[in-house]
Order: C-alpha cells, then sequence, then structure tokens
C-alpha cells in the first residue's frame, strides 16, 4: 500500500533547501566574525608564553605591559564589541521597520 503522506517535492534538495539560508550574511556579521578571529590570533600570540614571551611572573614583577597601554586594552576591546552589537542590533530594527 502507497503511502499518501509522501510529499514528493522534499525528494528534490533544491526545493527543499529553506531560501532564507540563501541570502549572504550582513557586513556587520561578517566584520564581527573575522574581528573576532583576528582578536582571537592576537589574543593567542601575546599571551601564550611560547610564542609571544608572556609571563606572570614578568608581569607581577612591572616588566609586563604598561597601565595606560592595558587600560587603553581594556577600554577597546571593550568599546569595539559593544559599538558592533549596537550598530547590528539598531541595523536589524531599521530593516524590521522598512519590512512591516
Amino acid at each position: 500500500m502507497a503511502d499518501r503522506n509522501v510529499q514528493p517535492e522534499l525528494d528534490d534538495l533544491s526545493q527543499f533547501e529553506a531560501k532564507e539560508t540563501s541570502k549572504k550574511l550582513p557586513a556587520g556579521w561578517l566584520a564581527l566574525f573575522w574581528g573576532l578571529i583576528v582578536w582571537g590570533a592576537w589574543y593567542l600570540w601575546r599571551y601564550t608564553p611560547a610564542l609571544g614571551g608572556w609571563s606572570q611572573v614578568q608581569d607581577l614583577e612591572g616588566g609586563g605591559v604598561s597601565t595606560g597601554s592595558n587600560l587603553f586594552a581594556t577600554i577597546a576591546f571593550t568599546a569595539i564589541p559593544t559599538l558592533a552589537a549596537v550598530w547590528l542590533a539598531v541595523g536589524q530594527r531599521r530593516k524590521k521597520g522598512r519590512e512591516g
């Protein structure tokens, strides 16, 4: 007995594929993605003893990064992702406003 619930269009992958996922990613998401990869590579280089020569003892004795540049890095690596997230949220809200 043949199954009457079989949908022949599901056998064709091109028809089954979600059309929403075939679009390109927004520029903000791509910038965030590549920015996180660059930041991760920098962080790995900077704080891995075998690669960058960093050591906890050196930082404790004061031979590491100065306080001024450390403060700048903290602010930069906090502000940049925050601004990117706000930019993405505002862009999504504007896009929804134009559609609806």
